[in-house]
């Protein structure tokens, strides 16, 4: 056999065979870069309502200013039936009334034997039969010759008889004397009967009329005729009475001198009065003096204060009303342009604060007062308009009301300033 020759061409491809078993799977590949984002979906169902949050409720507001007055309401339903006055004077005598009816025929008296005149007597009158005298002694002489009778009994006097003076009948003095004495009594009796009446009816109406007067000052209502004290004592009479206004009469003793105020019950019981004019417009006051007091302006006045009927409030019972209060406060907007009122953004300090002229003649500015705060400062950058509302809250009641403004950022061009006095309110 001969040597291997050399291999041959490559033969043609044959024909695809049978499909095999799948594989292993491999490992993982590599992350993906991130896709572009898709469509929004459509808006799923509405979710559960959730759980209510926390209630938090914040510091009392301050009261608003006075509202315009109301249309005049229409006339109310009869009041009640008023109480019984106390008894008027006792009134002038009478006429004589007519002569009243003849009276029945009285029992018949006893027997008397007619006296003679009695001692001193100006007229005969009828004496009483005296006892019977001594037994006389036995005559000594036989038949009918005896001794002389005993002296006589004694004679009682006779009581004296004045007869009426227009009585023409014939009556028996004894009865005439009775009937006297009867009527006599009976007029007393009356009399004392209505003595005894008018003095218990004044009586009776003196004590109803203090049972009102204890009842009123122990649950007071807050109207004109039954005031109280204080707002905070008609919220203690009253829990669940509403803000509003009511009548109160600190100095106590006769109501006429109550007034009207509105009572913050929300507040704790805060007595709220306020001022006669709390609005003063924005003006440049280009006439007027920098640094002065305002009521030092043309125009200008110092602050005055009414009750809820725009009626001037009486300095003895806003005296009385400090005297029942532990604490006051006062709050007051100043709207500014370009005009600092209280801090100084650009100089950093309260060298231009506004100055107050306190109740008792204080002067109450950053410097001498710690209780006078800013709750909002919108005129520190004085840039542009703004405002900014101070609050008075202070423990010396004798501060408050204020009563005066000097405004010391003024003067300069194109500045300009309003101001809104508000409600003083005491509470205690």
């Amino acid at each position: 056999r001969g040597p291997a020759g050399s291999p041959g061409p490559e033969g043609r491809q044959g024909e695809k065979g049978a499909k095999g078993e799948p594989g292993a799977v491999g490992a993982p590949g590599k992350t993906g870069p991130v896709g572009p984002q898709g469509l929004a979906g459509k808006q799923g169902p509405d979710g559960l309502r959730g759980l209510p949050g926390p209630v938090v409720s914040g510091p009392p507001g301050l009261p608003g200013l006075k509202g315009d007055t109301g249309a005049k309401g229409e006339k109310g339903h009869p009041g009640l039936i008023g109480l019984i006055g106390p008894p008027g004077e006792q009134g002038e005598k009478g006429d004589r009334g007519l002569p009243g009816p003849q009276g029945s025929t009285g029992q018949k008296g006893e027997t008397v034997s007619a006296g003679g005149l009695g001692r001193g007597g100006m007229r005969p009158g009828l004496a009483l039969q005296g006892p019977a005298g001594p037994k006389g002694a036995k005559g000594s002489c036989p038949g009918v010759l005896c001794l002389p009778q005993g002296p006589p009994g004694e004679v009682i006097q006779p009581l004296p008889i004045q007869l009426p003076k227009k009585s023409k009948r014939s009556i028996d003095a004894s009865k005439l004397v009775e009937e006297e004495e009867e009527e006599g009594e009976r007029a007393a009796a009356d009399q004392a009967s209505r003595d005894y009446a008018e003095g218990m009816e004044e009586i009776f109406g003196s004590l109803n009329s203090l049972k009102q007067e204890i009842e009123g000052l122990r649950r007071p209502m807050g109207t004109r005729d039954n005031p109280a004290r204080t707002c905070q004592d008609l919220q203690l009479s009253h829990p669940g009475l509403p803000d509003g206004e009511y009548w109160i009469d600190p100095n106590q003793g006769c109501a006429r001198d109550s007034f009207k105020v509105y009572c913050n019950f929300t507040a704790g019981g805060e007595t709220c009065v306020f001022p006669s004019k709390d609005i003063q417009e924005m003006s440049a006051w280009e006439k007027e003096v920098p640094q002065r007091w305002f009521s030092q302006f043309q125009g200008g006045s110092r602050f005055s204060y009414t009750d809820a009927e725009s009626q001037p409030l009486g300095v003895v019972q806003l005296t009385f009303l400090r005297l029942l209060s532990v604490s006051a406060r006062q709050n007051f907007t100043y709207h500014c342009h370009r005009s600092v009122a209280w801090h100084s953004a650009a100089s950093g300090d309260h060298r231009r604060a506004l100055r107050f002229l306190a109740a008792n003649e204080e002067e109450l500015t950053y410097d001498t007062s710690p209780y006078i705060k800013a709750t909002m400062d919108g005129c520190a950058a004085r840039k542009g308009s703004g405002r900014t509302v101070l609050e008075v809250r202070t423990p010396r009641l004798e501060q408050l009301p204020l009563l005066d403004l000097r405004v010391m950022d003024f003067g300069e061009p194109g500045q300009r300033f309003g101001f809104e006095v508000g409600p003083v309110c005491f509470l205690g």
